[in-house]
């Protein structure tokens, strides 16, 4: 069975219960996630194995992460826990039209962000891997992740390891200019890259008038074997259509389109990009992005982070393009 690494930080998640904002909540609902955790947790939900490079404070709350990543069936490194740093967190206030879902980030001093590039062993953490993906998240949270970044992306290409990169832009991390030049050498080395329209603009500069336009334009410039795109038309805040597009060698694909009850939108992308990585391990661009679709609109009806679906979930949404009658 394959193993995708992929690396990055894992997060506490506080939610209001009862649908309180912020100011005025005294309940919250705990959940553990983050972009590159979240894509290994799906990459297991679709068949494949994967293992995630990460740094969780060695204490209770530390620990628990720890256990609910191995619950979900992703593999750790030995080395996961830290002395330094503690365990980050961000809020999250859901919206509900025509008031947005607001995120509040608490991560500073992090045991990820306080690692230093050289704590990272990737000789190690690449044996028997099948694949490595990250996201821009990662090197925008300092000078030290981006050189680990940059590390682990010269290995895993050195061993001819495939590299998915998400770009993931998150503008209270860094400047689109920082971004751009950042990400630039490594995309450079990336077989699959993973975005929105919104990104493509903001760091690269990239636009058009249709999703088509934009991704002959990003493959021109990215020159990925694969850039796939999310497409979302927001109808209300948890009324949504969802769909994608992807652009590779062999041509344009683009998926079919799904009307979403969203229940919880956070880790759509991250789902799409284990649906493209699980595709892509299975050799079929066309179905990469179908998969992808499919399995991140199956994500924003469930609670939490990551994406619980399965494969067969996936594949038989792909058929039936809905909910249909109930399963007994």
């Amino acid at each position: 069975m394959k193993t995708v690494v992929t690396f990055g930080e894992v997060m506490m998640r506080l939610t209001p219960t009862d649908d309180d904002r912020l100011v005025q909540a005294n309940r919250f609902d705990a959940h553990f996630g983050g972009s590159e955790y979240n894509v290994a947790a799906g990459i297991v939900g679709l068949g494949h194995r994967s293992k995630l490079v990460t740094r969780l404070p060695d204490n209770p709350i530390g620990h628990r992460a720890a256990r609910e990543i191995i619950s979900n069936g992703v593999q750790v490194t030995s080395d996961i826990h830290s002395q330094k740093g503690r365990m980050g967190i961000y809020y999250l206030e859901p919206g509900a039209s025509p008031r947005p879902t607001r995120v509040v980030y608490d991560r500073l001093g992090s045991a990820l962000a306080l690692s230093y590039p050289q704590h990272f062993l990737w000789e190690e953490y690449f044996e028997n891997a099948s694949w490595f993906h990250v996201s821009g998240i990662t090197p925008a949270l300092n000078e030290d992740l981006r050189k680990a970044t940059a590390n682990a992306v010269s290995v895993a290409s050195s061993k001819g390891i495939p590299i998915s990169f998400d770009i993931n832009y998150r503008a209270k991390l860094w400047t689109q200019e920082e971004a751009r030049y950042t990400l630039t050498p490594l995309l450079s080395k990336c077989s699959v890259i993973s975005t929105t329209e919104e990104d493509l603009e903001r760091v690269f500069r990239i636009k058009g008038d249709t999703p088509q336009e934009i991704a002959e334009k990003a493959k021109i410039e990215l020159d990925a074997d694969l850039i796939a795109i999310t497409l979302r038309e927001i109808l209300t805040v948890r009324r949504n259509k969802w769909s994608g597009c992807g652009i590779s060698s062999d041509g344009f694909y683009q998926s079919q389109m799904y009307e979403i009850d969203i229940i919880d939108r956070v880790g759509a992308g991250d789902s799409f990009t284990a649906g493209l990585i699980a595709g892509m391990l299975d050799g079929k661009p066309e179905y990469a992005i179908d998969l992808a679709v499919a399995f991140s609109a199956l994500k924003q009806t469930i609670p939490g982070d990551i994406c619980l679906a399965t494969r067969e979930e996936a594949d038989t949404l792909i058929k039936t393009g809905g909910a249909g009658r109930i399963q007994r």
